[in-house]
């Protein structure tokens, strides 16, 4: 068996179509046979031949009126009757049951060297319909058999049938647990570990190499082509570490003549243009880095993240508030969180003068997170495009004198989507924008205030999960 699982699925799929047509035949040719041997061996007609031949049979051997009279009465105890007549009343007409009477079918399970006939009555004889059988040349009997058991609820025909019906579904069941098993449980493994694959994270191999040939080519070349792509990306990965890495001296050297300028307005343009470099450095190399990934999940006090977050902007001169809950803990990578908003904060003040942090949180112990600005805000045809590595969008918010590779949006989607949630963007009334981010319940543990608190998570409205 394990040979065959191991084998072409091309050959696999040709026995297991071949082997149930073939056993179906088998067992047809099997049943029939056993059928019609249960039917001779167990027929009612049958089995009463087969007494009237041994009553005959001890008759003929009887030596004398005494015994010949103990077999009759043994006889007429069951149920076949029988009665000494004449020979001759072997000789008379047909009775009115015809050729399907029970009496018909005894008659030719009978053996050839017997004389019988079926006899309306005899001359002598008490009983009727009766089945005449010569003895020898002056005496006769005649029986009565009982009349046949009835009918079963199904007949020998229909058992055959269901047996051969049987025999095709049991096959195909069987058929469908091994494709089940053996062929499509590989398939849903790679199905698994691609939803689960990272390009730089994981074994080097994930994809299991077992099953059928065809199944095992195949996760062979899944293994080469994710080798290769890890490969591919920690090339460019190095690549552009190395790059912004090397960028930095230069940077350094920039800035330590630019503060040696005496001409005050080049000086503030040279330090204002390397300053938006680093900060392009800064989130090439953090959009690159593993280091959040690898961040593990605690409880932490999200609404004091949130506020630390707000307040570091705030200090700097920006209209930056947290409103929601004073306390409430989550399950996550808090370092990673924080980067998040921080994110979107950052973005907002470049193109907003008032920026709100809202969190909700469910009843079932999911966050909302709402970031909203009043700046000019994203077209709606862009905005699932913002997401995206190293895109701008100039059109609604000008950047060409701000700086930015575009990875500040696209390290938030990384976060929110490690963290299982999913981020959406929406117009703010009258103008602006508002990202929400929605994060699934974790394991949630309530921290106590030590302060009387303001809003707590029941006094939350609806309404702050919504567009302003």
């Amino acid at each position: 068996m394990s040979r065959f699982g191991v084998g072409s699925l091309r050959r696999q799929i040709a026995a297991l179509a071949i082997v149930p047509i073939g056993g179906l035949l088998i067992l047809a040719a099997a049943s029939d046979w056993l059928l019609r041997d249960d039917l001779e061996s167990v027929s009612y007609a049958r089995a009463t031949a087969l007494k009237i031949e041994t009553v005959v049979d001890q008759i003929r051997a009887s030596t004398s009126v005494e015994q010949e009279a103990a077999i009759l009465d043994a006889t007429s105890r069951t149920e076949l009757q029988v009665e000494r007549v004449a020979a001759a009343d072997l000789s008379g007409g047909e009775p009115s049951g015809g050729v399907t009477d029970v009496r018909h079918l005894i008659r030719e399970n009978l053996p050839a060297r017997f004389i019988s006939a079926v006899q309306p009555s005899t001359a002598a004889g008490k009983l009727r319909d009766v089945l005449v059988v010569q003895v020898d040349d002056d005496q006769a009997l005649a029986f009565l058999p009982a009349p046949p058991p009835p009918d079963a609820w199904i007949s020998d025909r229909e058992v055959s049938v269901v047996l051969q019906l049987m025999v095709l579904v049991l096959p195909v069941g069987l058929l469908s647990l091994y494709a089940a098993r053996v062929i499509s449980a590989p398939l849903l493994d790679f199905a698994k570990a691609a939803e689960t694959l990272k390009p730089d994270d994981g074994p080097d191999r994930p994809f299991k190499e077992y099953g059928a040939a065809e199944i095992r080519i195949l996760a062979r070349s899944l293994n080469d082509m994710r080798s290769r792509l890890r490969s591919m990306v920690e090339d460019r990965t190095r690549m552009l570490r190395a790059i912004s890495h090397d960028l930095r001296t230069p940077l350094t050297r920039l800035r330590l003549r630019a503060d040696r300028s005496t001409q005050p307005e080049l000086k503030a343009a040279l330090l204002e243009d390397i300053s938006a470099l680093s900060d392009m450095i800064n989130d090439t190399l953090t959009y690159l880095s593993t280091e959040m990934a690898a961040e593990k999940p605690v409880n932490a006090d999200l609404p004091s993240l949130l506020t630390t977050v707000c307040s570091d902007f705030s200090d700097v001169g920006f209209d930056v508030r947290y409103v929601g809950p004073e306390r409430f803990a989550y399950h996550c990578r808090p370092r990673s969180i924080a980067r998040a908003i921080t994110n979107l904060v950052e973005n907002g003040t470049k193109f907003a003068r008032e920026i709100r942090v809202e969190l909700s949180v469910s009843t079932k112990g999911g966050v909302r997170i709402r970031v909203a600005d009043d700046g000019p805000g994203i077209p709606g045809g862009l905005r699932s495009r913002v997401l995206e590595p190293f895109f701008k969008v100039d059109q609604a918010r000008t950047l060409s004198d701000r700086g930015g590779f575009g990875l500040g949006l696209s390290i938030v989607d990384d976060i929110v989507r490690t963290h299982g949630g999913r981020i959406e963007l929406s117009d703010k009334v009258p103008h602006g924008l508002v990202v929400q981010i929605e994060l699934p319940a974790g394991d949630i543990v309530a921290v106590p205030s030590i302060f009387p608190a303001k809003t707590t998570v029941a006094q939350i409205p609806d309404s702050v999960a919504t567009p302003l």
